[in-house]
């Protein structure tokens, strides 16, 4: 038992100093290698990584070499996310696979090229435990545009003072001051 345990605790070690500190805090007492390797698959293990798949494959779209940057330095950028995009999505064992691949990379890009007002939307069809497909996505981000338009939504100003009203300015802000101190505090125009 004793060479076991010797064993085990080297394994767990190799663990240990491969992990960010951040990482190694969490899993720092499990108590042993098979334990760590379990909690370790259940945390980050997760093959069908969707959100992460489409965050890559938005990274990836978005890279560009740096002014400055070495061709060496820009390719290994590059090739460590392709790597980690091949953890999520390995080469398709079969046609059914590749198609559905195909159709998943079509519903990322139509999502990622949606503007900010749907990213709610876009954040409530990535959490889905099974993602819908392309056509479904479509018709669901189609229903939206439908029910803003509608409804006359639009979407909010990320300044809460700027206006196109002029009946909203600041000029006349006169209306919601208190009569004493009225001329000290408001601004109007004559």
């Amino acid at each position: 038992f004793g060479e076991w345990e010797a064993n085990d605790y080297q394994v767990m070690s190799w663990f240990f100093n491969s992990m960010e500190p951040q990482v190694y805090e969490i899993f720092a007492y499990s108590e042993t290698s098979k334990a760590l390797w379990d909690s370790l698959r259940d945390m980050y293990g997760h093959d069908d990584n969707d959100s992460r798949v489409f965050e890559l494959q938005q990274e990836i779209s978005k890279m560009e070499q740096t002014t400055g940057q070495s061709f060496i330095h820009h390719l290994r950028n590059l090739k460590r996310k392709w790597d980690e995009l091949k953890q999520y999505r390995p080469i398709a064992a079969t046609v059914e696979v590749y198609t559905q691949r195909e159709e998943q990379d079509r519903m990322f890009q139509l999502l990622a090229s949606l503007t900010l007002e749907y990213e709610d939307l876009r954040r409530q069809i990535l959490m889905q435990s099974t993602l819908p497909s392309w056509a479904s996505v479509y018709a669901t981000v189609n229903r939206e545009e439908t029910r803003r338009h509608t409804m006359n939504i639009s979407v909010p100003s990320s300044n809460k003072f700027e206006t196109d009203n002029p009946e909203n300015s600041f000029h006349n802000v006169v209306g919601l001051c208190h009569p004493v101190n009225c001329l000290n505090m408001c601004y109007f125009d004559d």
